[in-house]
């Protein structure tokens, strides 16, 4: 795959950038590893991976290395804190974008839609999403795993869809618990794993429960999109929960094959709902 444009790679923490660096290198796709500093895995390259480290504030170097590696798309990819102002430190060029777009006056999706915006503009490069660059990281349809969610998990998940949705809409998480049919808690700045941990205190007697994660409906597939791994099959099931579902074509599974063979260790179901599609998308 020599012939496919450059892939600038704006490398977040987790698993996901070190996955996307491993298909690029598996299909000699041409990329450079731009490490958000404070963000990126400190051991997420080494001096054999062409990358460099940035601040989130320094988009003007950003613009000058996407001319100088001669980059002509961009995934962002990875766990990235919403800084403040004040930490963001942001450059001549970050100062008038947030301006344009107005950083405190936007939910999630609508400051990554306009920072994407803003990349493609101001560096001339197109913004791509992991579905059009390698559709293999994406989570397909179906039950995955040998264990199958019974009756009650079925409903419980439609709950959870339910939930999810409707909060997605107002740019509040990702992720529902949900358990005999009963919210045990949703996603905030939290994250996923410390709503497994907090769930843990309002279970209900009895087994069964299950964790979805969903895209946002309004949200742009190029971005931060929802994520499992080894690490969540291990928490749900640590908190008593029978498994898990994402939505399949706009999720992430980290290491498929070892996640799927930890499920079945466990017990967990993972299944793969279907896709509702973006609003806006």
């Amino acid at each position: 795959m020599t012939s496919a444009p450059k892939l600038g790679i704006l490398a977040g923490g987790g698993f996901a950038p070190r996955q996307l660096i491993a298909a690029c290198q598996a299909l000699d796709r041409p990329f450079f590893v731009v490490c958000l500093e404070g963000h990126a895995d400190p051991d997420l390259v080494d001096d054999s991976v062409p990358h460099e480290t940035l601040p989130l504030g320094a988009f003007a170097r950003l613009k000058e290395l996407c001319a100088r590696e001669k980059i002509e798309e961009i995934i962002m990819l990875g766990r990235v804190r919403r800084p403040s102002v004040a930490e963001l430190k942001p450059d001549w060029l970050t100062l008038k974008i947030l301006t344009k777009i107005g950083m405190n006056a936007l939910g999630d999706d609508g400051l990554l839609r306009g920072v994407g915006k803003a990349l493609e503009d101001e560096c001339g490069v197109r913004l791509v999403g992991v579905a059009e660059v390698f559709a293999a990281l994406l989570a397909p349809e179906g039950t995955l795993t040998k264990a199958e969610p019974d009756d009650l998990a079925q409903e419980d998940m439609r709950r959870a869809v339910e939930v999810a949705s409707t909060l997605g809409r107002l740019d509040v998480g990702q992720t529902v618990i949900v358990q005999q049919g009963i919210v045990l808690g949703v996603e905030a700045v939290e994250g996923t794993d410390a709503l497994i941990e907090r769930s843990l205190g309002v279970r209900r007697d009895g087994g069964g429960g299950v964790l979805v994660k969903m895209a946002k409906p309004q949200q742009d597939n190029r971005f931060d999109l929802p994520t499992i791994g080894i690490d969540t099959v291990r928490h749900v099931h640590a908190a008593g929960l029978a498994g898990l579902a994402v939505e399949a074509g706009r999720s992430l599974i980290l290491e498929r094959e070892k996640t799927i063979e930890a499920a079945d260790m466990l017990g967990v179901f993972i299944v793969g709902l279907p896709s509702r599609g973006a609003e806006n998308g």
